[in-house]
């Protein structure tokens, strides 16, 4: 196999890759159906969301987001299902709160620098209280430096914060093409990705441990091992959902609306009955 050169900005990315290696202590969480254990992670419950949507959640990426289903090319002749991730997400959510929209914003093919300045239309257009931020995998293919991965990562997330929308970072899931060096900028990448989660106080979804299993994807020789099947995205969105769950106000559930004016009925004296 012959490799793309990773690309590198030369002693700046270094700098970043040293730094967040350090931050990374030793080995990852297995947990595989939430935030991982190893990370702090934002609580949503003292957030101030602004005027975007607590009950709305953009689901950003690539074609992983999107739910490309390569395997099914010679198959039926579809490329695409309707049980991708994000929707799976929205049927898990609504079973706790109707009130729950997951919009589907991933990009098929789209590459880490992309998304950052795609990411700031997408805040702007859907106000959510939460967007789930998910890209990597086709920079992993060309063997990007994996700081230069994460540092597009890093400005998603700061992005996010700025629109006071809650992100929630996932690490890159697997690849089980046959492809060493992407496997290898993956595995490096998500543990700077884990690193900086702790760090920041961002909430992680670990979407690497929980999806490490070749029959959740596209089955050799003629289907795709790089997308998941449907029943790998099904697994994907109970991950994103233990995730979500955990740091959205009241869990996820429906949010007590008071009353208008009772803060001011409260407050207002007592008269004395005659």
């Amino acid at each position: 196999m012959t490799r793309l050169p990773r690309r590198s900005t030369g002693s700046g990315w270094g700098l970043v890759l040293a730094t967040l290696l350090a931050l990374v202590g030793c080995g990852h969480s297995s947990d595989s159906t939430g935030p991982s254990s190893g990370s702090s992670s934002s609580s949503g419950s003292g957030a101030d969301f602004g005027s975007n949507d607590q009950r709305k959640a953009s689901a950003f990426g690539d074609s992983i987001t999107a739910g490309v289903l390569e395997e099914r090319r010679r198959v039926i002749g579809r490329l695409s299902t309707s049980n991708n991730y994000p929707n799976d997400l929205q049927s898990m959510l609504q079973g706790v709160d109707p009130a729950w929209r997951v919009v589907n914003r991933g990009q098929s093919g789209e590459l880490v620098e992309t998304g950052a300045n795609r990411i700031s239309g997408v805040l702007r257009a859907d106000q959510p209280g939460f967007i789930l931020i998910m890209e990597g995998t086709n920079n992993a293919s060309r063997e990007d430096d994996p700081a230069f991965i994460v540092s597009f990562l890093q400005a998603m997330v700061g992005s996010a914060r700025a629109n006071q929308t809650l992100p929630i970072l996932g690490t890159i899931p697997p690849n089980f093409r046959n492809d060493p060096g992407a496997q290898d900028v993956i595995t490096s990448a998500n543990d700077m990705i884990r690193a900086f989660a702790q760090a920041q106080g961002v909430a992680l979804a670990e979407i690497f441990n929980g999806m490490n299993d070749r029959s959740l994807f596209g089955q050799a020789p003629d289907r795709d091992p790089l997308h998941p099947n449907e029943q790998g995205y099904q697994v994907m969105a109970g991950i994103w959902f233990g995730a979500l769950t955990h740091v959205a106000p009241n869990g996820g559930r429906p949010l007590a609306l008071r009353p208008k004016g009772a803060d001011k009925a409260r407050a207002a004296p007592q008269v004395p009955k005659r």
